[in-house]
């Protein structure tokens, strides 16, 4: 479980505190491809350490969360900010939605937001509220919800006795339910009543020596047709302590393993799941695989409920195609898939990469590296969270440090970066 203490202070009103996005680096790549930086995190309001995804709107508004920034206040330092980016013709602009206190407010959100049909924003947030899962509470469910002088914040919920220190975003079923999971192992709903919303622990995975399903459920799953749930667990096992893959039946919220992953064929799953259109599952997993780096799995359903694995790509990390995949996977229409690694691809260990996968005949996949980041201005270390991709198939990211040198002893401040084809 990460949990940083770092917190901010500023008020939970509607004030938009604008900044300054450039276009700070720009270089060609493979094919045509351009990469370039869209906004450089200073450490002051705009935030500092971006982390989860990337939201897009029919805008092309970009909106996401930093673990840090904002005014001081939280354990350490500062406790984060939701922000939105904005294209214009003079390049992309910028605006502070949020700034997190610590206090009731939430502070240090760590994934990714999520729409609703109206335009409000839905996240989590690791620290603040109350309770005792650290001296700065168990962290909160918020919702942002726009309006004519700015946007508001409010927590729908604040987590407490029932688990907490949520680092894991939201899903909606679509009827103003959300579901989520906790490092402590639930996998939990969020309901609204007549008197605020309650939270309503759906399954807790316990890994001991009779019960190996998995544990430490690291990402929100995701839902199929049916209102069935499909999540990764990155630890635990029959055959060991790799982590699994697995459905919760709707309803019931019966747990059913799809499949339990050896080493081989992956290790320790940090990200989500998504579907393809034909009901097949893929994602990442940050080790295994022939190299022990991390691979690109993809899941089949199979005769008799069972699911079938196959490894389509395995990364061989150091100055080649990455490391340690911590992100979701995203489609493009034409079905290729993308994610980032969060190491590899450079000297040493590396700075991550942005890649592409791309199905060919036999089922089989080649892998292409859209991106190897130097650690500088272009930023480094791409975590967790999915790449947003454009009608137009521009892909949208951010990296956790480089960029403005000004944040953890020249660590860096983080980007927001873009790829075009």
């Amino acid at each position: 479980m990460r949990l940083f203490f770092r917190t901010t202070s500023l008020t939970r009103s509607a004030t938009i505190a604008l900044f300054i996005a450039g276009l700070v680096y720009v270089q060609p790549i493979a094919q045509a491809q351009t990469f370039r930086v869209l906004y450089s995190f200073t450490g002051g309001a705009d935030g500092e350490e971006p982390d989860g995804g990337l939201m897009l709107d029919a805008a092309g508004n970009l909106y996401g969360t930093t673990v840090q920034g904002g005014d001081s206040g939280c354990f350490g330092g500062t406790c984060g900010v939701v922000f939105e980016l904005s294209p214009g013709a003079r390049g992309w602009s910028g605006a502070t939605l949020h700034t997190f206190t610590g206090g009731s407010d939430g502070g240090n959100p760590l994934d990714s937001l999520i729409f609703d049909a109206t335009g409000n924003l839905y996240g989590t947030a690791q620290v603040g509220g109350v309770g005792e899962c650290s001296p700065y509470g168990c962290g909160v469910a918020f919702e942002l919800t726009p309006n004519p002088s700015g946007w508001n914040e409010s927590v729908l919920y604040t987590f407490g006795a029932d688990g907490g220190s949520p680092d894991a975003g939201l899903t909606s079923d679509g009827r103003g339910h959300f579901y989520s999971t906790l490092p402590s192992g639930q996998v939990y709903e969020l309901i609204k009543g007549r008197v605020g919303w309650k939270e309503k622990t759906l399954y807790t995975f316990v890994c001991s020596v009779t019960n190996r399903q998995g544990s430490e459920p690291p990402a929100a799953p995701v839902f199929d047709a049916a209102g069935n749930l499909y999540g990764t667990a990155s630890f635990c096992g029959s055959s060991g302590d790799d982590g699994t893959v697995f459905e919760l039946q709707h309803g019931s919220w019966k747990e059913k393993t799809l499949y339990e992953f050896t080493g081989l064929d992956g290790s320790n799953p940090f990200a989500g799941l998504i579907f393809d259109k034909a009901g097949n599952l893929y994602g990442t997993t940050r080790g295994g695989g022939k190299y022990g780096l991390g691979t690109v799995f993809k899941l089949a359903p199979a005769a008799g409920g069972k699911w079938k694995e196959t490894v389509l790509h395995s990364f061989k990390g150091r100055t080649t195609d990455g490391a340690t995949p911590y992100s979701t996977l995203v489609f493009d229409k034409p079905g290729n898939l993308y994610g980032t690694t969060s190491h590899g691809g450079g000297a040493g260990f590396g700075y991550g990469t942005v890649f592409k996968l791309t199905p060919v005949s036999g089922g089989r996949w080649t892998e292409q590296v859209l991106h190897r980041f130097t650690g500088g201005r272009d930023g480094k270390i791409p975590d967790v969270g999915s790449l947003a991709i454009d009608p137009a198939g521009n892909l949208y990211g951010m990296t956790t440090g480089g960029g403005n040198s000004n944040c953890f002893g020249g660590y860096g401040c983080g980007v927001i970066f873009e790829i075009t084809p």
